[in-house]
């Protein structure tokens, strides 16, 4: 029996690391990245503003919450969009590499836990444009939600559609502002506090058109957990 889970090993995960190329020692190793490149993924080091999320912000909440609070409770994430945690999230997004759901899992429910927020009554992903699911299989978010929920023992609901808005990456910040008013809104009622889940955090436009489709759908308030953030990422309202 071992023999043959042995072989099953060896046939269906990656004899090198995704990551480094490095011969990979399955001992230690997790979805085909090594244990060395898995440290390699920096936390943010600091807390920052704790009302947008800003891990460089001076102030909590920094100057543009408090002129211009976002509809969102609260925003965190654990690292930086750079490095090694943009390169597993690309290979999760883009190489349809969905068993690294559950490790990526473990880092945002790490984040979650850094936050000292309140359990969620539910954890709601951000919608993935319908092309998007069928050309992937699965959409990133709601695996990493679906994991994160499984850790919080919280509902997940998929209560977010996204309406037509066309892919963004790439786009200027007032490109994305043009698509995101009409992007969003509630396949259902919901209640409680909601945990909006995303994969990456770039100007908050994602987050703020979700977090005014749940409020308008009866949530109490909403807060924001993402994987990685942008760095110098600007918020626009």
């Amino acid at each position: 029996m071992a023999s043959l889970a042995g072989a099953l090993v060896t046939t269906f995960l990656p004899s090198r690391c995704q990551l480094c190329g490095l011969s990979l020692p399955y001992r230690g190793s997790r979805a085909g990245i090594c244990a060395a490149c898995w440290q390699g993924v920096a936390p943010h080091p600091r807390a920052g503003c704790g009302r947008c999320g800003d891990p460089e912000a001076e102030l909590a909440p920094c100057l543009s919450c408090r002129t211009d609070p976002p509809p969102f409770a609260a925003a965190s994430s654990y690292g930086p969009y750079e490095g090694a945690l943009r390169s597993l999230v690309l290979l999760l997004k883009h190489r349809h590499r969905d068993e690294l759901a559950a490790p990526l899992g473990d880092l945002l429910y790490q984040a979650w836990e850094r936050t000292g927020w309140p359990a969620p009554a539910a954890v709601v992903p951000v919608p993935a444009a319908w092309h998007r699911v069928l050309l992937r299989g699965f959409n990133q978010s709601a695996l990493l939600a679906r994991e994160l929920a499984t850790k919080l023992r919280v509902p997940l609901l998929l209560a977010l559609r996204r309406r037509g808005a066309g892919h963004q990456v790439g786009l200027t910040r007032s490109a994305r502002l043009r698509l995101a008013p009409t992007a969003f809104s509630a396949r259902r009622p919901v209640t409680g506090r909601i945990l909006l889940v995303d994969d990456v955090f770039t100007t908050g436009a994602t987050a703020t058109r979700c977090t005014r489709a749940l409020l308008a759908a009866g949530a109490e308030e909403v807060s924001v957990l993402t994987l990685a953030r942008t760095p110098n990422a600007r918020r626009i309202p």
